[in-house]
């Protein structure tokens, strides 16, 4: 058989083995959820924080607003990725700050892909990512990204995030890989954190998502997590209600003639909850259960409002995720014991079979965000 069927073969055998295993720990979940609250469901996902540093300054964040120091260095970063992918993590997010401010950043990178992670993604604000960079991180196997975005305009834009020029860096990175989407099979994901001075903009910003044809993912302001928590970040997070209701009106009325590249009905429909009440109780926290904290400093654990009380340079990971204390914290954040945050609430109603009743009785015009 030609080398390229069996390869061919192969990576589509390992998909299939990739989503049976999501599919068994989300069954788990459900009866973590109904039958034992205290069954131990292994992450699959690894958020790994290369550096807390940033070279933006946004609004909605504190990390830039100290310097971190005595970071993993890159044989520890290695370690790291070494033992991932001998638990079988399925997939690694390298994150930060901005992971690209780190000059090992690509090479470990392409460390995990010769490790045999199945997946990698990089979360970034772009602003590194010129032509070559982006060559760069393409050979190291990156084929799915979140690029921050938080107007669709460059005044408002550069405003938030502190920086004069960083829209039009920004949208130029993402045009590039727009460009590249097709050869290299890409996932391209447009974040724009909802705050109190661009909740206005949410109208433009689905209509810019449509034009660019990358999916827009609407994270939500939050002083509670830990990269967030600052009394700055507090009054940018108090998003005016009637100009939110306006705004996801708007937004509501574009999905309505044209739902491609943009969120959910029940996304939207949770997005005033969240601002009127960050826990939700009755929505379990899958992405506590999803994902491993790796912070850029070694602490293992915890979540985006939790800190974890482990480090990679004292225990090894497997014996972290299975101690009896990790288990604990884990049990309390899925029943949603916590501060409360805005992550990846999208994931938490995606697994609830509610939700895609709700969408698709939007899709026939039976609701809408005003019921």
């Amino acid at each position: 058989m030609p080398l390229v069927a069996t390869n061919a073969i192969r990576a589509a055998s390992r998909r299939a083995r990739d989503r049976a295993r999501l599919a068994m720990f989300f069954a788990a979940l459900a009866v973590k959820e109904k039958i034992a609250p205290g069954l131990h469901v292994r992450p699959l996902v690894a958020e790994l924080f290369l550096t807390d540093n940033c070279n933006l300054r946004c609004v909605s964040c504190a990390c830039w607003r100290t310097r971190t120091r005595g970071e993993l260095s890159t044989e520890e970063w290695r370690g790291v990725i070494d033992q991932l992918a001998a638990l079988g993590f399925l997939k690694l997010n390298f994150t930060g700050g901005e992971p690209l401010l780190r000059r090992d950043a690509v090479a470990l990178l392409s460390y995990a892909r010769d490790a045999g992670v199945p997946e990698l993604h990089l979360n970034t604000n772009a602003i590194l990512l010129d032509a070559a960079r982006m060559d760069e991180v393409l050979a190291a196997g990156v084929r799915s990204f979140n690029v921050s975005v938080d107007a669709s305009r460059s005044e408002l834009h550069d405003d938030l995030r502190g920086r004069a020029g960083a829209f039009d860096r920004t949208m130029e990175a993402l045009q590039m890989l727009v460009a590249r989407r097709e050869s290299h099979r890409l996932r391209i994901r447009m974040n724009f954190t909802v705050l109190r001075r661009n909740v206005r903009d949410l109208p433009e910003i689905a209509r810019l998502a449509q034009r660019l044809q990358v999916q827009l993912y609407l994270n939500l302001g939050s002083d509670q997590t830990f990269h967030f928590r600052h009394d700055a970040v507090s009054g940018e997070v108090a998003v005016d209600r009637t100009e939110l209701s306006r705004a996801l009106g708007e937004v509501e009325a574009i999905v309505r003639a044209d739902s491609r590249w943009l969120p959910r009905f029940s996304d939207l429909r949770y997005i005033p909850k969240h601002f009127q009440e960050i826990v939700q109780k009755d929505l379990p926290c899958a992405e506590s259960q999803l994902k491993l904290m790796v912070h850029s400093t070694g602490e293992v654990g915890g979540c985006w409002g939790h800190g974890a009380a482990a480090n990679v340079r004292t225990q090894a990971i497997a014996a972290i995720i299975d101690h009896p204390d990790y288990r604990a914290l884990q049990a309390r954040l899925f029943r949603k014991d916590c501060v409360g945050c805005g992550s990846n609430y999208s994931l938490n109603l995606r697994w609830r079979p509610r939700t895609y009743w709700d969408n698709a009785m939007f899709r026939l015009g039976l609701t809408s965000l005003a019921e």
